[in-house]
């Protein structure tokens, strides 16, 4: 649960979510990322620094760059966790459908009376 939570928190900024957006395309460098995203480099350091952090991202070292990429098994306990939450949602709407049903169903039985 903390894996979960540590993404959560990191995926709560819009920076983040659309750097995720960004690397789900392919590895980028953070120059590349200061470009797409018009901010400094030690704010998309800063960023990174969170997404790695939560296990989002991975970096290495290849001579003077750092590319980043997307780590997608990490981001699977996030998809996991939001289907849980919409089967559970999808049997209450389910469950209001058949009562709405049935109350229907009375009305118009009470109404031939």
């Amino acid at each position: 649960m903390k894996q979960l939570d540590q993404a959560f928190a990191a995926l709560a900024d819009p920076t983040r979510r659309g750097i995720v957006v960004h690397l789900a395309r392919g590895e980028a460098s953070v120059s590349e990322l200061v470009g797409r995203f018009s901010l400094t480099q030690p704010t998309i350091s800063s960023h990174l620094k969170v997404l790695e952090s939560a296990g989002l991202i991975s970096r290495r070292k290849v001579a003077q760059l750092r590319p980043c990429k997307l780590v997608p098994e990490r981001l699977k306990a996030v998809t996991d966790w939001l289907e849980q939450v919409q089967e559970i949602w999808e049997g209450n709407y389910k469950r209001l459908d058949a009562l709405l049903t049935e109350l229907k169903q009375a009305e118009k039985k009470e109404r031939k009376k």
